[in-house]
């Protein structure tokens, strides 16, 4: 009887659904999905966004991602969906306008339909990212998770540089180089630098050139890779040459979303068209504006009609004057009000603006 009782155990222990750690890729920054190795672009996944991996092809996995869509964003077919919308539309990890965003899809890309419920659909699409773009880590979901309960991270990624071979020497700037404190975020500092001779700055070891430093630029290491070393540069540049890393971030979210969730869209970045209207400057009644502060009056995005308050840098200012009323640009702005009093209309500040 005893031998029995064990048995009966141990065959419950294996009915048990697993929580063990178990592997789980993300992308590692704001990675650009395509349809196939080098090909079209179809998404922009959102750094820390999960996906599932197949097979390699040089340096390239497949990949595919998989949320829900927004009626309104889709021209829907039987098996298929095709994104309509200009700046593209944001694929979610659930059936919710404030669902998290897994990656923003293209306008005109395709998606296979999986199912459909209420204004959402639930989609996934097969595609290429670059292997260096993705991550693998421990996840302690079960396997039964699903792409509903996933969580994206909010932060922006880091630019990575690493630096050439010793053709351009690294030369201490102190003797405090040597110590190694560790930052807030669990780097470790490993000493400030200059360049004997002008850098190239690669995305990775042996990587692509991503930009270049003059010579005796001062850098920080905080990583080492044999013989490449990961640096943070520190200078001054002008503001107005300046945008997200990761400006895909919310670039489909409506008009309508910052008015119903402002708290949760203050201080993300869109990207849109719109249609430009006039530049005015604020009165007192428009609140969340500063006195005389200049503004794009525009309407949008897309096809929304709804009225659009772009606060203007001045290094901006005569680029939106030059701009034909009615004209649609694409704008690359940071929430400052979702809803603002008393009309209600959405505030951003501008920080591109692209005539289309």
């Amino acid at each position: 009887m005893r031998c029995n009782s064990l048995v009966l155990f141990g065959a419950l222990l294996f009915a048990l659904p697993s929580t063990s750690l178990r592997a789980q890729t993300t992308a590692a920054t704001a990675a650009a999905v395509r349809a196939a190795p080098d090909g079209r672009l179809v998404a922009t996944m959102r750094a820390g966004a999960p996906v599932k991996t197949g097979a390699r092809k040089s340096d390239w996995t497949a990949v595919t991602i998989e949320g829900f869509l927004h009626r309104s964003v889709v021209s829907a077919k039987k098996n298929e969906l095709t994104i309509k919308a200009p700046s593209g539309a944001a694929l979610r990890a659930s059936a919710d306008p404030s669902g998290e965003i897994v990656a923003v899809v293209e306008d005109g890309a395709t998606l296979e339909r999986l199912a459909a419920s209420g204004e959402w659909f639930r989609a996934k699409r097969d595609a290429w990212v670059q292997t260096r773009e993705l991550k693998t880590g421990a996840s302690k979901k079960s396997p039964a998770a699903d792409v509903a309960s996933s969580r994206v991270s909010q932060r922006a990624p880091q630019k990575v540089a690493a630096l050439p071979p010793a053709s351009a020497p690294l030369i201490p700037v102190s003797a405090s180089s040597q110590a190694a404190p560790a930052r807030a975020d669990g780097s470790v500092v490993l000493g400030d630098f200059a360049a004997s001779q002008p850098l190239v700055l690669r995305d990775a070891p042996d990587g692509k050139a991503a930009g270049s430093a003059d010579s005796a630029a001062r850098v920080r290491i905080v990583a080492r890779d044999h013989g490449w070393a990961r640096v943070e540069l520190e200078g001054w540049v002008r503001e107005s040459e300046l945008v997200p890393v990761d400006s895909s971030s919310v670039s489909a979210v409506s008009a309508a979303d910052l008015r119903s969730d402002p708290d949760h869209y203050r201080g993300s970045t869109v990207r849109w068209v719109v249609q430009a209207i006039s530049v005015q400057q604020a009165d007192p009644l428009r609140k969340g504006l500063a006195p005389d502060e200049p503004y794009l009056l525009a309407r949008g995005p897309g096809s929304e009609s709804s009225l659009l308050y772009l606060a203007l840098p001045a290094a901006l200012v005569p680029s939106a004057k030059a701009l034909q009323p009615l004209s649609n640009i694409l704008v690359l702005a940071r929430v400052r009000e979702g809803r603002s009093e008393p009309s209600g209309v959405p505030i951003l500040d501008v920080l591109r603006i692209v005539p289309r």
